[in-house]
């Protein structure tokens, strides 16, 4: 189980879709995903091999996902 390790763009990208996230828009090279009950857009950069882990942390509190949850869901599907 992770916790502090950077996760592939693909992995992240897969678990924002599999959490009904959609990408809305592209701007330079950020792309923002709008997903149900966040109250603002999570941010990914696809051309980066991999998702900093403490924009995962980021990412999961906006987004008020359990960690534990999260590294399940990598574990099983990653």
């Amino acid at each position: 189980m992770g916790g502090y390790r950077p996760v592939k763009t693909k992995c992240w990208i897969a678990f924002l879709k599999f959490k009904n996230c959609k990408h809305i828009r592209t701007t330079a090279s950020h792309d923002q995903w709008q997903c149900p009950g966040c109250f603002r857009n999570v941010v990914v950069r696809e051309k980066d091999k991999e998702i900093p882990s403490f924009h995962i942390n980021t990412n999961l509190d906006t987004m008020k996902i359990d960690k534990k949850e999260f590294w399940s869901w990598v574990e099983t599907n990653c």
